[in-house]
């Protein structure tokens, strides 16, 4: 098979996975394990694609040849790359949408709708990777729509509260608003430049390359959250199932930063002002982040906050590599990024678990957990202990490394970041180490029962802690595929 056939067939087993599951749920009552095994499926299958792709595209960074790509037509049409940062953030999403699809065999089972949700999450998965690989700024745009709707639908997907309503049309207005604003952008590229196929190397000092620059870091920091852009995101996360807010949270919002900075790089800013840019915006992230989830009482509200928090951290470690050039400091983020990911998706499942036996929304519901749900009381408190950078855990190492890069700039800005950074974990440790107390508070008297927790519920959670021990404990491997991250070419 040609390489150039490789590229496409991910989007389309999945685009074709969603129309088929959406079919199956409009002529017929399909059972909601059915459904989540059906999905799970999908997601493998996507994994097994990028197989051939992972070795097509490491072959031609050791031979220096071209990266496998896609073209629509010979003359134009939707143009797509298989390079290695694309493909990293392709399998961790496809990977988190399988361990989630298997959770929602249980997690959904009460709703009446799940049918309608599995289709989303395919589209999702779908609109995310397109996002990932395609080099073309107006399909670019076209992919984050196809995200952004499913991804409202997901976050309202709890109807009959007016709460999930109010997060929906308010994460829909916000994700238009930046959607028109990256097309806003794109005109003036066009206008400027004739194309909008990145790379894009001509009139890189003209007035409207700037604007449209401008326009892609707006939108895109939008759609990743990043202060003082991040309203939408508490009540998005807060409201939406656990299930949805794990891969919002975890691969989604975090990849757009990935398309953030190759975007603009690719458009021609240069790599110290967009560091600086980044270090700023690293500083309000982590600041308002912390602070504001320091006065939360619903737990999602909280994970919520906590993740403007860590994007502010993974801002900043990007932030650095790019103003001083520092390769460490790069890695070290996305090594940040990929450690997020999963003790994010981890902290969510976790918490959703809870919700689903017993109703727990609040901080103060969790009491008894370790008593009722051992399993989640373990998951839930290694999650949160990682986010807090609490050693020997991934989170720790993920901070550690940026610390130890970031102190090799030798300069004041570097030096007066280290320290907010420093500030603000420690910050942080004042409402998760509280949460995890809460957890493993003995129950109130009486409220001795055990609670036998489903399988399809336990083995992601399962997975999902032993990848985020595994990545603490030997942090090589992970070290290696964040360098992968790093050539966002």
């Amino acid at each position: 098979m040609a390489e150039s056939t490789w590229v496409i067939l991910p989007l389309l087993w999945l685009f074709g996975g969603a129309f088929a599951l959406g079919l199956l749920g409009r002529l017929g009552r399909m059972r909601n394990t059915f459904l989540a095994g059906a999905t799970a499926l999908i997601c493998t299958g996507g994994l097994l694609w990028l197989i051939p792709l992972f070795a097509l595209t490491q072959s031609a960074w050791v031979n220096q040849t071209a990266l496998p790509s896609w073209s629509g037509t010979a003359s134009g049409g939707i143009q797509l790359r298989a390079t290695p940062s694309a493909l990293v953030m392709t399998a961790l999403a496809l990977g988190l949408g399988l361990l989630i699809a298997i959770y929602s065999g249980q997690y959904l089972a009460r709703d009446r709708r799940y049918a309608t949700a599995y289709p989303l999450l395919l589209l999702m998965l779908t609109g995310l990777l397109g996002m990932l690989l395609t080099t073309d700024l107006f399909n670019l745009y076209l992919f984050c729509e196809l995200l952004s709707i499913a991804a409202y639908v997901l976050v309202a997907f709890r109807r009959h509260t007016d709460t999930s309503i109010e997060a929906g049309f308010k994460y829909l207005i916000m994700s238009s608003v930046a959607t028109l604003i990256m097309l806003l952008g794109i005109s003036w590229i066009y206008r400027e430049v004739g194309n909008v196929t990145l790379p894009i190397i001509e009139g890189q000092d003209s007035l409207w390359l700037r604007l449209g620059i401008a326009c892609f870091l707006v939108g895109l920091a939008l759609k990743s959250g990043v202060a003082p852009l991040h309203t939408w995101l508490p009540d998005a996360y807060g409201r939406a199932p656990s299930s949805v807010s794990a891969l919002l949270a975890s691969v989604i919002s975090k990849s757009t930063l990935l398309v953030l900075l190759r975007v603009t790089l690719g458009l021609g800013l240069p790599a110290p002002i967009l560091g600086i840019v980044f270090i700023f915006f690293s500083f309000l992230n982590m600041t308002l982040g912390n602070a504001l989830a320091l006065i939360q009482r619903n737990i999602k509200r909280l994970l919520a906050y906590s993740s403007i928090a860590q994007t502010g951290y993974i801002l900043f470690a990007l932030g650095i590599g790019l103003r001083y050039d520092i390769p460490a400091a790069l890695n070290a983020g996305f090594f940040l990024l990929l450690v997020h990911a999963l003790l994010k998706a981890l902290a969510f499942l976790s918490k959703g678990v809870c919700h689903f036996y017993c109703g727990a929304t609040q901080v103060k519901d969790l009491q008894g957990t370790a008593h009722q749900f051992p399993l989640v009381a373990l998951t839930f408190s290694v999650s949160l202990a990682g986010l807090a950078g609490i050693p020997p855990l991934a989170g720790f190492a993920a901070k550690w490394f940026i610390l130890a890069a970031s102190l090799t700039a030798q300069d004041t800005l570097a030096y007066v970041g280290v320290a907010i950074f420093l500030l603000n974990s420690v910050l942080a440790l004042g409402y998760y180490l509280p949460l995890i107390v809460q957890i493993f508070t003995p129950p109130p008297i009486g409220d001795t029962a055990r609670q036998r927790v489903s399988l399809w519920i336990s083995i992601p959670l399962i997975l999902l802690g032993a990848l985020t021990l595994s990545a603490g404990l030997q942090s090589t491997p992970w070290l290696d595929i964040a360098t992968w991250l790093n050539f966002f070419e």
